[in-house]
């Protein structure tokens, strides 16, 4: 790979990466066939390299084109829109380990990554141990003092690209006494050819999900590592990470969501196309109502890690709550919305007739995304230890960071300003009571004022709850109850983030400028404390059809900031499917 250059447009992946309905080497075909060999596509690995992948993971002070985050993930959604697989397996597990170097390391090992970065090289992420999974306190894989460093002996598991990536970033217990937190540090291993019978890599892990991705296991014995590879401070493994975390925690969420964008794409193709009892599989009741449900959905992921990610920047202090909040609730999402549209295929799915056999390997990827390298359970658990605090000092915000919310440029993401607490205010829940916006939906949209209402009151009803326990309630043992409060609150933040960005983009355009497409989201979100949530009214669900059929119409996808998709004037008519036979279910 060359140097980025100063001023240089960077091309667009997704026309780089073609059509993916038209037959070519990165077509949904090609995915299918490379999913099931359990490799990645060797085409569109050349892409990502001869593209500069690794200037994405860089910040242009060191070279890069990594400014604004929200860019960074608007540049990278189109390899998510085609493969999950690809997007973690070339490039996110490089993220997360140069993001613990942006965070703590010194000038000289951040100049040695961007350049090991920029020619093409990948880092691999060594943190976790299968039998203690995201509990890194507990992990026994152990540095000891050497002449001139350390030497690794231990096993790491489920590391991604171990056995291909030039360096992985090893977290060793380097000592045995004193706090837990102040035991681990973490270690860059840059592969030699002297250091390479240390380390046995060429275990393969078998996933579910992800299929494609060179998941394996190391097993270390004497490896060594010289002592100006440690990442900051002997001692801060944990500090670095949790700050790394938030990066990554912000932006793989925001990625996924591009996933099920192509998902959505897919079944209006299908619903449309296909004809049940003389007419389409769109025009029935129930398949209607699943696909808005699913939109709606998807799209409250979408403002909620949007805004999350933009909290990056604006609002670090409060970056470790919220990022936590948006890598549990997201992904549930997400999720969600890949259920419905699952069940909207009837057997078509499961008999991955075309064309849901890529439904079926998206489904099968983003539920990784809540496994991940920051589990649902251990988000939840980082809110639940911080809900006192966070729920006291919250509570007075008066007003939002309407900015939060627009497409404003943003500047580099400074990482020193990232922080490890509650922070002081909750700038997401705020736009569900700030005047300003209160104000403008009482003009606007009328119709959405009782359930904002009901979000801030929701909201409200959370920080009392938190406010009469004790404070040994908010622990890792913590009672069910309280992570039903935290859970709560995720979904009170998605409702902010949902109304600021109807209150930033109502002039601009998008799906969200739409009060009927906001009340369907926000009805969601409301119901997902009820057991039996009420179905979306006909009319919300006409709303949210439509605007699935406008954009497989325009080629443009389906979130927050709709973008142009790639299209080939060439590609051939799809085949409508017209049969119906023993194992073809109805979705009514």
């Amino acid at each position: 790979m060359v140097g980025v250059t100063p001023g240089a447009t960077t091309p667009d992946l997704e026309l780089l990466l073609g059509d993916p309905h038209v037959p070519g080497p990165f077509d949904y075909a090609s995915i299918l066939e490379d999913d099931d060999a359990r490799r990645l596509n060797a085409f569109a690995e050349t892409v990502l390299t001869d593209w500069g992948a690794g200037a994405e993971f860089t910040p242009a002070r060191w070279g890069g084109r990594w400014i604004a985050t929200d860019d960074l993930v608007t540049r990278l959604r189109p390899v998510f829109r085609r493969d999950p697989s690809v997007g973690l397996g070339y490039g996110l597990t490089t993220l997360m380990a140069a993001v613990t170097v942006w965070v703590a390391g010194s000038d000289d090992q951040k100049a040695a990554t961007a350049a090991r970065l920029l020619r093409g090289e990948r880092i691999a992420v060594g943190f976790h141990e299968i039998s203690h999974g995201n509990d890194l306190l507990h992990n026994e894989c152990r540095a000891i003092p050497a002449p001139g460093g350390w030497t690794v002996s231990g096993t790491k598991s489920v590391i991604n690209n171990v056995d291909r990536a030039q360096s992985v970033v090893i977290m060793a217990r380097t000592r045995i006494d004193g706090p837990a937190a102040r035991q681990f540090s973490l270690l860059m291993w840059n592969k030699t050819p002297a250091s390479l019978p240390h380390a046995d890599t060429a275990a393969r892990v078998r996933t579910a999900g992800m299929r494609g991705c060179m998941i394996g296991a190391a097993q270390f014995d004497a490896l060594p590592i010289p002592s100006t590879h440690v990442i900051g401070a002997e001692g801060t493994a944990l500090e670095t990470t949790l700050k790394a975390f938030q990066v990554t925690r912000a932006v793989i969420p925001a990625l996924a969501v591009g996933s099920v964008e192509a998902a959505l794409d897919e079944s209006i193709r299908y619903a449309r196309e296909r004809t049940l009892y003389g007419g389409r599989v769109l025009d029935i009741p129930h398949a209607r109502s699943l696909f808005a449900d699913a939109l709606a959905d998807t799209l409250a992921a979408d403002a909620l890690s949007r805004a999350v990610v933009r909290g990056l920047h604006l609002t670090p202090r409060e970056s470790f709550f919220l990022t936590a909040a948006s890598k549990y609730l997201t992904p549930q999402l997400l999720n969600d919305a890949m259920q419905n549209l699952s069940v909207l295929a009837g057997s078509t799915f499961y008999a991955r007739v075309d064309p849901f056999g890529i439904v079926e390997k998206i489904l099968r990827d983003i539920a990784v995304v809540p496994i991940g390298h920051a589990g649902s359970m251990a988000c939840l658990s980082t809110m639940v230890s911080h809900l006192a605090a966070w729920s006291r000092r919250s509570s007075s915000t008066a007003q939002t960071r309407r900015d939060l919310f627009d497409t404003e440029a943003l500047g580099p993401l400074d990482f020193a300003a990232l922080g490890l607490g509650a922070g002081s205010s909750d700038p997401l829940g705020a736009a569900l009571t700030d005047p300003d916006i209160l104000a403008l939906l009482s003009i606007e949209a009328p119709a959405l004022v009782p359930l904002v209402e009901a979000a801030a009151r929701h909201l409200d009803a959370q920080r009392a709850l938190t406010s009469v326990l004790p404070p040994d309630a908010f622990t890792v043992d913590a009672a069910p109850e309280v992570f039903d409060i935290a859970v709560a609150i995720t979904q009170c933040l998605a409702a902010g983030a949902v109304v600021g960005t109807w209150a930033a983009c109502r002039s601009t355009g998008g799906p969200l400028a739409d009060p009927v497409i906001v009340e369907g989201c926000l009805r969601r979100l409301l119901s997902r404390r009820e057991n039996a949530p009420d179905p979306l009214p006909d009319a919300i669900i006409d709303r949210l059809v439509a605007h699935g059929e406008r954009c497989v119409a325009a080629s443009s996808s389906m979130g927050v900031d709709p973008v142009r998709l790639a299209q080939d004037a060439a590609a051939p008519s799809p085949r409508p499917h017209t049969d119906r036979t023993e194992t073809q279910e109805d979705p009514k």
